[in-house]
């Protein structure tokens, strides 16, 4: 009760729960008064949506509409093409489950929860009406209006008591992230044990913070949605900057290096560049520019690197100049969103055996109440497939699911024959629904209100006065709350899915596109997938949770894939035979992920010492070209020995050779 006292103590909570308690009971009273047969399916929609900012509400309405819409028509379709087959509809409810859960895995934010929407009404419509006298095709359009009474209520009473938008407040925070980035490009050109790990900590957890708020700081907002393609576009130009930044001093940092002192000096531009930027907010890189410039002149093979290191300089600053002026420009496309395919099919496969499983036991048991198996385990499965750690929550909709059992029995057996009234039994519920509502408003037990308030409505059928007997609605409830323990083994036990299985899945997707790269080196294709792996391993990095081994890991693969993608443009240059057999050898290598990476690094840095002997007239190779070959071999060498559990295809990164 003390969390939920505090919640009623505080404003914003309370005013939060005020509006979704009256925008659900103004949705059920106007479908009632529409005469809809399920009036509490449009307070459902509420519930879904929730007050949050109002170009956020705006853009989540918009996803509720268009996914019920889409799952409404699939879910009619599937029960009219089963022509009275139960097998037949289920089966392709089934498949339909599995594609919007492997559709809302891929994608993120309301485009994520659009697609779980079309998954969950199809679910509706197929378990309510699948072996009944009601139309399927009237049934689904009710559900549509059902939802549309609803988006429009919350929509009416956020504009009417909701509090005044804000706008986007995420141009401070991408400051503070790019002025660690530029200190952490600093470091990244020392030493590494002279590198504090807790700057990589802040750094990566500063830009997980901004990169997972800024999508809903700029809902409904076309000209924030420019300015987020902004931001992420300066996220992945300062993670190839300190890529860039790992490579040059894997050249220069011996003392003995050719650039050795100006690898120093450019160090302390990069840090007097940051300090600019936290005093004044201007992205100044002449300084930087010019001591890269004094660097390649004392060392020329660094001078593709260099030159990429200014351009991607320059792309910085120009869009950081761009997103904190708000121009709203479009943004260079420095990334490409890439699903993780393992979780993809792991959704897939899970939505499908969730559906499956509910639909034979339906099958063999031909029970009534079994509709409410396939219905609460469909609507959950497909509900939680975009989560990265679904358990916690399914365990959180079963509490708020088992509190509302008992009030609804005894909602259908005592108040609603003593009332008999559908008006006032709605008026009773208003208590039950402002609790629930307050604890949807704390983050912390958002779920178990949610959870609450919809099972509640399902259970209880407020405005519905007709008899109802005790062993049905028992049976309906339980089978209920079967459908969420099952969701909750699944996502548990069977085929789980939490934030370390989500990090795997994604250094399986980079080790395809780093593959990719090797395999289509030297066409526009590489360039294509290094725009993949660039968004792969930021995911991976906004996933690391500040554990620097991840972000060591991610920072690795990027760089590799760097000189894979340099070693594949110059495999077409004129080389010497052996200069070429090296390149060769080395994209041959990377190909596919390896067993043992140690192996690799071993064979990369024998091709880098034979690159370097004399042949046999005495002729040492000591051109530029030769000299960089070089560098990039004992560069992907380093990678592959010291970051072996990330290239592995086995999850063991073996035992160094050697």
């Amino acid at each position: 009760m003390k969390p939920l006292i505090a919640t009623f103590l505080n404003s914003a909570a309370c005013n939060i729960a005020i509006r979704l308690t009256l925008a659900s009971m103004i949705a059920m009273s106007v479908a009632t008064a529409l005469g809809m047969e399920s009036p509490w399916w449009a307070a459902m929609a509420v519930w879904m949506i929730g007050q949050p900012p109002r170009g956020l509400l705006f853009e989540r309405s918009l996803a509720q509409l268009i996914g019920t819409l889409v799952g409404a028509v699939a879910g009619a379709l599937l029960v009219i093409a089963g022509s009275g087959s139960s097998a037949v509809s289920l089966a392709g409810l089934a498949a339909w489950i599995a594609v919007c859960c492997g559709v809302a895995n891929a994608m993120r934010h309301q485009r994520a929860y659009g697609a779980a929407l079309c998954g969950l009404s199809s679910a509706v419509i197929v378990a309510l009406t699948l072996g009944t006298t009601l139309d399927p095709s009237t049934f689904a359009a009710a559900r549509v209006l059902d939802n549309l009474i609803g988006v429009v209520s919350a929509v009416g009473v956020a504009i009417a008591l909701g509090p005044p938008t804000s706008g986007p407040a995420i141009a401070g925070r991408a400051r503070t992230v790019a002025t660690q980035a530029l200190t952490l490009i600093a470091d990244a050109l020392t030493e590494d044990s002279g590198r504090p790990l807790t700057r990589e900590r802040e750094f990566l957890l500063s830009l997980a913070a901004v990169e997972a708020s800024a999508e809903d700081a700029v809902a409904g907002s076309i000209a924030g949605r420019r300015r987020l393609g902004e931001m992420n576009a300066l996220f992945a130009f300062l993670l190839d900057l300190i890529v860039v930044a790992r490579a040059i001093r894997s050249r220069e940092a011996s003392s003995q290096a050719p650039g050795h002192a100006g690898l120093m000096a450019l160090r302390e531009a990069f840090d007097a560049s940051a300090n600019v930027l936290t005093a004044e907010g201007v992205l100044d890189v002449e300084a930087i520019d010019a001591a890269s410039r004094q660097l390649e002149a004392s060392d020329p093979v660094l001078s593709p690197v260099l030159g990429e290191m200014r351009m991607l300089l320059a792309r910085t600053a120009r869009v950081y100049r761009r997103f904190s002026e708000g121009k709203g420009e479009s943004a260079p496309q420095a990334s490409r969103p890439h699903p993780e395919i393992a979780g993809l099919r792991l959704a897939m496969l899970r939505g499908a055996i969730a559906a499956s499983v509910a639909g034979l036991a339906w099958l063999a048991i031909d029970w009534e109440p079994m509709r409410y198996l396939l219905l609460g385990t469909c609507i959950f499965t497909v509900l939680f497939s975009m989560v990265d750690e679904p358990a916690p929550a399914v365990r959180q909709i079963f509490l708020g699911g088992l509190a509302a059992a008992i009030p609804a029995v005894i909602w259908r057996l005592v108040v609603v024959p003593e009332v008999g009234d559908a008006w006032l039994s709605l008026l009773l519920a208003v208590p039950f629904v402002f609790i629930a509502s307050l604890l949807q408003s704390r983050p912390a037990t958002l779920v178990i209100g949610l959870a609450f308030n919809m099972l509640f409505a399902v259970m209880a059928r407020p405005v519905d006065t007709s008899v109802s007997t005790l062993p049905p609605i028992v049976a309906n409830e339980a089978l209920l709350l079967a459908g969420i323990v099952l969701n909750y083994a699944l996502y548990r036990w069977l085929l789980p899915m939490n934030p370390a299985r989500r990090r795997m899945h994604l250094r399986a997707s980079i080790r395809r596109e780093i593959s990719a790269i090797s395999i289509r080196a030297g066409t526009p294709w590489a360039e294509r997938h290094l725009a993949r792996l660039r968004y792969l391993v930021f995911s991976l990095a906004v996933r690391s949770r500040g554990q620097v081994q991840q972000v060591e890991d991610a920072l690795a693969a990027l760089t590799l894939g760097h000189a894979l993608f340099r070693l594949g443009e110059m495999q077409t240059a004129d080389l010497a035979p052996l200069a070429r057999d090296a390149v060769r050898e080395t994209l041959r290598l990377a190909c596919a992920p390896l067993d043992d990476p140690h192996r690799a690094g071993v064979i990369l840095r024998e091709c880098a010492r034979r690159l370097g002997q004399a042949d046999p007239q005495g002729n040492r190779p000591d051109g530029e070209q030769t000299t960089r070959i070089r560098w990039l071999l004992g560069l992907a060498a380093r990678e592959f020995s010291e970051h072996a559990a990330m290239f592995t295809a086995t999850g063991n990164p073996g035992r160094p050779a050697g």
